[in-house]
């Protein structure tokens, strides 16, 4: 009896994965046909390397997106692309500058495909082989170049921000800045991937950016030796009885760097410890891995994140485990518009279990989650970084276009004197994807607030950061009434 279920049982099991298998043949004979279609509809050959390639990408974005999608509309968007690459190659007008040998069979359709993907959201992209290995690299927290975190914008690269103690940095690139030339060649009409490539070289080398800056008359030409960029994720140092903690970057190496600083804190008894100062401004993000160790970290317990997406594999939620590496010290963790995706999670899981108090200004809002899928061989296909889900902190709202609202915001002089309009978070990204809760950015803020300026009188330390002192005062003093408290008592 036994054997004859358990034969039953391999049988059905065998049905269901036959079914499977010519449901996954038929549905690549689909999108197949409805290539050809396109081809046919829009007179754009396509060659067996570029039909492959659009083929698995979009049973990719079928299978795995966090949104249903219509795969005929991103095939129209597709080939539209293309159709207008075409015209524009017959009537002479290049694309400008030079791409990578290994990449050159894809322009066409990379170009045309990250056109389709953006309509779906502002982080959705076709990586190249050679960005998809540039992306590997990056995540090591180790690569060549000049230490600058760019976008595109009007024929420009943009600066977001010059990486911690690199060369850019230290050259005195700006946030903002606008680079239009590199060594005399104009960018006009550059895609990204080819002004990245144009500034990169070997170590040792010189490049002469030209650069136009907000407030400056004329272009600026700013020299900088290309470098082997480390990118030192943790930083630390003693502000008298506060211990200050900086995360630049979530690379493999952020969790590891945070015990070091914390261990070396702790270890100098020169004076006894208040508490932290946890620094994740201007923060873009990165692992989702090292997140969850670094908010692991400082709690003994309660969830940290949980990921909910269209598909049950895109599903999961994630608590801490015993063990705060700081034997329960006070936390006060920084933030800015420049804290994004993994320093959300991170601040969100502190200060929704209550762990820690945030201040600053309200973060980016990035609350989607990016996973990188390889296209099967990506040395030949490349990949997709596609949003398969949403990150919701422990209280359970989302992230996505509301970020974490600081429980002191902090203003500052300079902000009204200046036009503060510049500041962009992700609900000002094209596509940006709405908060599925109906939040919008202002809900909830609820918080308290305070000079800058005022804070810089409440600390005896000849210290210019005003959100570090307001951090610092709040330590020190023991809370948020006595701040408010000793900062009226010096009206």
């Amino acid at each position: 009896m036994q054997g004859t279920r358990a034969l039953k049982v391999l049988a059905t099991v065998v049905s269901l994965l036959a079914v499977a298998a010519i449901a996954n043949i038929t549905h690549g004979a689909s999108l197949n046909r409805l290539i050809s279609d396109s081809v046919r509809s829009s007179g754009v050959e396509l060659n067996s390397d570029e039909r492959q390639l659009l083929r698995r990408a979009l049973a990719v974005v079928e299978e795995r997106y966090l949104n249903e999608i219509d795969t005929s509309a991103m095939l129209t968007a597709v080939f539209k692309a293309l159709r207008e690459d075409h015209n524009k190659q017959e009537e002479g007008v290049g694309t400008g500058g030079e791409t990578a040998a290994e990449d050159e069979k894809f322009d066409r359709v990379e170009s045309a495909l990250n056109i389709a993907l953006r309509e779906l959201d502002a982080h959705t992209a076709y990586l190249t082989p050679n960005a998809y290995s540039e992306l590997t690299v990056r995540i090591r927290g180790e690569f060549g170049g000049l230490g600058l975190e760019v976008t595109m914008e009007d024929d420009a690269v943009k600066v977001v921000a010059p990486i911690d103690d690199t060369p850019a940095q230290r050259a005195g690139m700006q946030p903002g800045d606008l680079i239009t030339h590199v060594d005399g060649q104009a960018l006009t009409g550059m895609s990204l991937r080819e002004a990245v490539t144009l500034m990169r070289g070997k170590i040792g080398s010189s490049i002469e950016l030209t650069v136009r800056r907000d407030g400056v008359d004329g272009d600026i030409q700013v020299e900088i030796v290309r470098d082997l960029i480390r990118i030192r994720a943790v930083r630390h140092r003693r502000e008298g009885d506060i211990g200050y903690i900086r995360i630049s970057t979530f690379s493999d190496r952020t969790e590891s760097g945070l015990i070091d600083a914390i261990e070396s804190l702790t270890q100098d008894d020169t004076q006894p410890l208040r508490g932290f100062v946890v620094d994740l401004r201007n923060n873009p993000g990165g692992l989702f891995d090292q997140a969850l160790l670094v908010a692991d970290a400082f709690l003994d317990n309660g969830n940290i994140v949980s990921v909910r997406g269209r598909k049950l594999v895109d599903n999961s939620s994630h608590d801490a485990e015993r063990g705060d590496i700081t034997d329960g010290r006070d936390i006060v963790v920084l933030v800015n518009a420049g804290s994004a995706s993994a320093s959300e999670i991170v601040a969100s899981a502190l200060q929704d279990n209550g762990r820690a108090t945030v201040v600053g200004s309200r973060s980016f809002g990035k609350g989607s989650v990016q996973t990188i899928m390889p296209i099967v061989p990506p040395q030949r296909y490349g990949a997709l970084r596609l949003t398969t889900a949403l990150y919701y902190g422990p209280a359970g709202h989302t992230l996505q276009a509301r970020g974490v609202h600081p429980d002191l915001e902090v203003t500052h002089k300079s902000d009204q004197e200046s036009d503060t309009g510049g500041i962009r978070r992700e609900e000002d990204l094209d596509h940006a994807l709405t908060n599925p809760n109906g939040q919008t950015p202002a809900t909830g803020l609820g918080a308290s607030e305070i000079a800058g300026e005022r804070c810089l009188k409440l600390v005896d330390e000849a210290v210019e950061d005003e959100d570090l002192a307001c951090a610092m005062a709040l330590l020190r003093l023991g809370g948020m009434s006595r701040l408010a408290s000793a900062a009226a008592a010096q009206q």
